[in-house]
């Protein structure tokens, strides 16, 4: 059973996410940059309804919540919100899943977790080519973060855009179904999105990861890390320095993947993140 619902964040900010299946297991995903929660489609129908719920966020600015021209887009402004989010539904323990974006988003959580920041349990974490350290910017990041980003995103046709950015994100180009590139054109043309790109791009603090290994260190949960061997956006060696950093976490590579291993080679994601939290 799909359901698509709104959480008022702050009373202003209307949040959107879906739930699917109904087991005891509550499974919170969060999407990466230039994306939203339809990128786990590929992936949730290998979940067993009844014994898992799924809840897939659409982030602030993404997908069909709201883009407000507020500023507030950087990773500690996503956490706060899902933070309220968690709290809102009730999520005493749950699962995080988080790519990209989603993957930073989601490591601080579990940092508020251990600084008793926000009062629940989270069991897992899986991390798929998440955002975890200082790192030179993909050049799309760049052009939107410059002064004439506005202009780029006004010039550019957007199936141009999408090409590009799908061109980067997958290594197998067959994996560019046009179902999956109408799929992201469609969000790319929402109201409000070129906002919240360009908004979510300069809010990056290089500074603020200065010394985040360390804080990763302290973290004492079972962790999977799945990469794609052929991510061009985050590299497989930050991957392999983010497992090293997390204690007794496990890691996954998939060799001829790109950056969206859930959607790239949905069937061998699907099955190492079952066999891990079936197992962790």
């Amino acid at each position: 059973m799909t359901s698509g619902n709104f959480f008022l964040y702050n009373d202003t900010v209307p949040i959107h996410y879906r739930t699917l299946g109904h087991g005891p297991v509550p499974i919170l995903f969060l999407h990466g940059f230039a994306s939203s929660s339809t990128t786990w489609q590929d992936l949730t129908g290998l979940f067993p309804v009844h014994e898992f719920t799924l809840v897939l966020l659409d982030l602030k600015g993404f997908g069909l919540s709201a883009k407000p021209k507020d500023g507030a887009y950087s990773i500690e402004d996503q956490a706060d919100m899902v933070r309220a989010f968690i709290l809102h539904r009730g999520l005493d323990s749950l699962t995080l899943v988080g790519h990209s974006l989603g993957g930073a988003v989601a490591l601080r959580l579990c940092l508020d977790v251990v600084d008793g920041a926000l009062p629940v349990v989270v069991t897992q974490l899986i991390l798929i080519d998440s955002a975890a350290y200082p790192q030179r910017l993909p050049r799309f990041f760049r052009k939107l973060r410059s002064p004439l980003g506005p202009l780029f995103l006004w010039l550019m046709p957007v199936r141009l855009i999408v090409q590009a950015a799908l061109d980067r994100v997958f290594f197998d180009r067959a994996a560019i179904t046009p179902e999956r590139f109408e799929r992201y054109e469609t969000y790319f043309r929402g109201k409000g999105t070129a906002y919240a790109l360009r908004a979510t791009v300069k809010a990056i603090d290089p500074e603020a990861y200065a010394h985040i290994a360390e804080s990763y260190r302290r973290l004492a949960l079972p962790v999977l890390i799945v990469w794609g061997a052929e991510d061009r956006n985050v590299r497989l060696s930050l991957g392999q320095r983010l497992h090293g950093d997390i204690p007794g976490s496990r890691m996954q590579i998939l060799d001829n993947c790109g950056h969206n291993p859930h959607e790239e080679r949905p069937g061998e994601t699907g099955s190492a993140i079952l066999a891990f939290l079936r197992d962790a």
